[in-house]
């Protein structure tokens, strides 16, 4: 199950250049109308670039032990152990041995069915994003937004992509995922300097940050786990 929305290791690349840039000329580079574009070419753009996706969540066996193996407890209980064995004193290495187990298979057990119910509440999760295609306001699923796509952002919204503002009506985002910043930064349209810092682009609302007041609307200049390869999105 692909996780849609959140942080990422790297983010900003694409919104860096294009924060630097007035809202037409993004428009024009990404050749994406201000309405919005059609389902067609969304489509299109879609199969070339893949899905808005960051990463999967999967509940995997080998991680999971190896989480369970660091445990300092464990290196003691072994060390233990092995100074036992080596006193004389084998009946307590092996009891110290059947406990290590024993903690190390019910860790491993408990653990494991943690993540197979995380992977499965991941699975059951839908992320909605409203966007204009056709010329009208639509709900898609994030996976499918493009670069060019035009977003609507509301209050609460979880920005699904690196956007570059194209209006804003009082509008701040919560970006301390990114930046550590606690408080909301106020965003608007004005282009910024080149080589903006990422906690001061004030033109772009970035993927996984939170809308905290106000509204606006903004085109996707970059999707998934790749905002910094330097790829230029399709027109």
């Amino acid at each position: 199950m692909v996780t849609t929305v959140g942080a990422r290791p790297v983010a900003g690349g694409r919104a860096v250049s294009a924060a630097a840039l007035p809202t037409a000329q993004v428009l024009r580079d990404l050749q994406a109308p201000e309405g919005g574009l059609s389902s067609e070419e969304a489509a299109r753009r879609l199969k070339r670039w893949g899905p808005n996706a960051v990463h999967s969540h999967r509940a995997r066996a080998w991680p999971v032990l190896w989480h369970q193996l660091r445990s300092p407890l464990l290196g003691l209980l072994l060390a233990a152990a092995v100074v036992s064995y080596f006193v004389g004193e084998r009946s307590d290495a092996v009891i110290i041995g059947v406990i290590v187990a024993l903690s190390v298979g019910l860790g491993f057990v408990n653990e494991f069915r943690a993540e197979k119910t995380a992977q499965a509440l991941h699975a059951k999760i839908r992320h909605r994003a409203v966007v204009l295609r056709d010329g009208r306001p639509q709900e898609v699923e994030v996976t499918a937004l493009v670069p060019g796509d035009v977003v609507e952002l509301r209050l609460g919204d979880i920005v699904p992509a690196d956007l570059r503002l194209l209006a804003t009506a009082g509008l701040e985002c919560s970006e301390s995922v990114l930046t550590g910043e606690s408080l909301p930064v106020a965003k608007d349209t004005a282009a910024v300097r080149a080589g903006t810092a990422l906690a001061d682009l004030t033109g772009c609302a970035l993927m996984g940050t939170v809308v905290h007041s106000g509204n606006g609307r903004g085109v996707v200049v970059a999707t998934g786990a790749r905002p910094s390869s330097g790829r230029s999105p399709p027109g």
